[in-house]
């Protein structure tokens, strides 16, 4: 994609984390009392389902390696709970920095809206959309594999099957980080906006998108991810907390790259998108 100047418009990665950093500290009087409870919340959750899982986790390892067990009714509930509640808090923060505050809940831990709901939703279908991918370049890669090898009884393609996951996993990668582009506009309202105008949007910035959505999330909680291996009660909540504070980073940083290819996106002539309506939508402001 190209800038009105015909100049490739390339993600600033760099410029744009530090702009959200420097973002989130000019707003963070309301920082604190928009995530702090949902945080909290998250966490709280987080350690229940670890009291829940872990028993069982133990019973299965005892039982060398037995698949039998099954997760309890509240596990699943527990779940679905935290993952509503994720959706919450990354529509908030693409509210947060996108729009101005009349359009800010006075809480991220709320009532989910319409907008919320879409978000999930389309959370999901990228997910399957990119997983579905994996799948067929993982057959693909096993065909080839088995042609150049000459694995063809079951014992010889185990052998050969990680060698096709791996471009079935850089796939799936880039069509996450990709598609993810338009979950911020998603967030905000807007209506229309489907996954051939992501694809469009994105175009020449995949690597880029890349390392905004998948890879920096990653070097920036890497230090929590470090305590959770520590195997601790106290550590495992500080890891929890710290992990869910700098999703805040990540997907500001999403949310400021949406924003910056916006400005050099020409939508194609059948596009139909509407900007978000101001009726009753849920949202407090």
């Amino acid at each position: 994609m190209k800038s009105p100047l015909g100049l490739e418009a390339r993600i600033p990665v760099i410029d744009l984390f530090k702009d959200a950093l420097f973002l989130l500290w000019a707003k963070r009087a309301r920082l604190f009392t928009m995530f702090l409870p949902i945080i909290i919340v998250l966490v709280v959750l987080d350690r229940y389902s670890a009291a829940i899982t872990e028993p069982i986790l133990a019973a299965m390892g005892a039982e060398a390696g037995a698949m039998n067990a099954t997760f309890p009714p509240e596990f699943w509930i527990v779940t679905g709970i935290s993952m509503l509640l994720s959706i919450l808090l990354a529509t908030t923060v693409h509210r947060f920095t996108l729009q101005d505050a009349s359009h800010w809940p006075t809480n991220a831990l709320r009532i989910p809206n319409r907008s919320d709901w879409r978000y999930l939703l389309r959370s999901i279908q990228l997910m399957l959309v990119s997983a579905g991918a994996a799948m067929v370049v993982t057959f693909i890669a096993l065909i080839v594999l088995g042609v150049f090898t000459g694995a063809t009884d079951p014992a010889a393609m185990e052998q050969v099957v990680p060698l096709a996951i791996i471009p079935a996993f850089m796939v799936m990668l880039y069509l996450l980080a990709r598609l993810s582009i338009t979950l911020p506009e998603i967030a905000i309202g807007t209506e229309g906006s489907d996954l051939k105008r992501a694809w469009r949007m994105s175009k020449g910035n995949g690597t880029r998108l890349v390392i905004v959505a998948l890879v920096l999330p990653l070097v920036v909680n890497l230090p929590f991810f470090l305590l959770v291996s520590l195997d601790n009660v106290i550590t495992n909540v500080i890891a929890a907390f710290g992990i869910y504070s700098m999703t805040l980073i990540s997907i500001t940083v999403l949310s400021l790259s949406y924003q910056f290819l916006l400005e050099f996106y020409e939508p194609q002539a059948d596009e139909e998108v509407i900007p978000e309506k101001d009726d009753d939508d849920g949202m407090d402001a």
